[in-house]
């Protein structure tokens, strides 16, 4: 199910995923992803129930595999402050520039796929860390600087389905 409204039950990955409205650039400069990034790190110290397992952010859309320790709402909350916090740093930014004129920032409230198979898991890993390839941003991951794939102890189980899921599997 591709639905931000679904129950995040216990124990569980979840494939979480937003872009900009309109496919519009959501970072525009280093800056912009280091902000996002520092959001992403002070709610999960509010959201102790959360664990980032894989992030990849990308010039106009976001892509996290979480895993949710207790069930509950802690997902849909967590993405909530993430993104409002990010709105209001980007809106303040830009305010001269005319890039804040027009809202919904976010096409969505965000999307979320559950993760219920560990072949499901490795895919969906494989799928956000190598993201900027698929979008062809650039030509070996070991270039692009925002993605977990850097802090990622075993790459070897994600490296397997790299080259299916760039092109079979779809968000």
């Amino acid at each position: 199910m591709s639905n931000s409204r679904l129950e995040f039950l216990e124990n569980n990955y979840y494939h979480i995923y937003n872009r900009w409205f309109d496919k519009q650039i959501i970072f525009r400069d280093k800056q912009d992803y280091q902000k996002f990034y520092t959001y992403v790190l002070k709610f999960l110290e509010e959201f102790p129930s959360i664990k980032v397992v894989s992030y990849c952010l990308l010039p106009n859309h976001f892509h996290f595999v979480l895993k949710n320790i207790e069930t509950g709402l802690d997902i849909s909350k967590f993405m909530k402050k993430v993104q409002w916090s990010y709105v209001m740093y980007y809106k303040a930014k830009n305010k001269e520039t005319g890039l804040v004129s027009r809202w919904p920032f976010f096409e969505w409230r965000f999307k979320a796929k559950h993760i219920n198979t560990e072949q499901y898991l490795f895919q969906c890993l494989a799928y956000v860390n190598f993201n900027p390839l698929k979008h062809e941003i650039v030509k070996d991951i070991k270039d692009y600087p925002y993605t977990s794939y850097h802090q990622l102890k075993n790459r070897n189980k994600i490296e397997n389905y790299k080259d299916i899921l760039l092109e079979e599997l779809e968000f």
